[in-house]
């Protein structure tokens, strides 16, 4: 009974942002003075030391929309301020959470927005594969993340980089794979190239009739 108590106080405690949350999960205008309001009650997820998964998981949609649209060259005291907060509330995520793949992710996300520090990003990116190394899902998410970041953070993370784009083109449905894939950055390409080439030709005609050509790649 005690438990159900605190269920329900916890749930009041934090209603407008779980409303906040699911506005922006279903792309719904969110005013910034709204943004602004829920930013202070997100401060108290991580100072209350709250880990329910749904609160957790409801704020990390708040905070990182609040990155999101935060600018740093217009209002850079505005974006530091949700860059630093997004960061504390990552790491508080991941505390809470520590098995959960996308977590990770999102904290090296916020972490390459604040500096992209080449062995942090790389430590986290690899506790994200460790704990998701052949979701589908999760393999898309990283190598889009992997495709925007520089020959450093690659070289300082090789061996899980390697692994993503090649269990990606190799297990991953064409249908997601090839559109995920038209544009390669300069920095991964030579992962996509060495890991394609290994493929069946029937693999590389299915990649390449949705967009991604491997024979083609410069």
């Amino acid at each position: 009974m005690a438990f159900a108590i605190g269920n329900i106080r916890q749930s009041a405690r934090f209603a407008d942002v779980f409303l906040v949350a699911e506005r922006l999960e279903q792309s719904e205008q969110v005013g910034p003075d709204t943004l602004a309001r829920t930013a202070a009650n997100t401060d108290t997820i991580v100072s209350g030391d709250y880990c329910r998964s749904d609160i957790v998981m409801a704020g990390t949609t708040l905070v990182l929309n609040r990155l999101d649209t935060s600018n740093e060259i217009t209002s850079y005291e505005a974006w530091a301020k949700a860059a630093d907060d997004a960061e504390r509330y990552m790491r508080h995520a991941v505390s809470c959470m520590p098995t959960d793949s996308n977590l990770w992710l999102r904290l090296a996300i916020v972490r390459a927005v604040i500096a992209q520090e080449p062995k942090s990003i790389a430590r986290l990116m690899t506790m994200s594969a460790r704990l998701a190394p052949a979701d589908e899902l999760a393999l898309l998410a990283r190598v889009y993340f992997w495709n925007r970041l520089n020959v450093t953070t690659l070289d300082s993370a090789r061996t899980t980089v390697e692994s993503d784009v090649s269990l990606l083109l190799k297990l991953g449905d064409p249908r997601k794979v090839g559109p995920a894939l038209t544009r390669i950055g300069a920095a991964l390409l030579p992962y996509v190239k060495t890991a394609g080439s290994k493929l069946t030709s029937e693999k590389k005609s299915s990649l390449a009739w949705f967009g991604l050509n491997i024979d083609k790649l410069p």
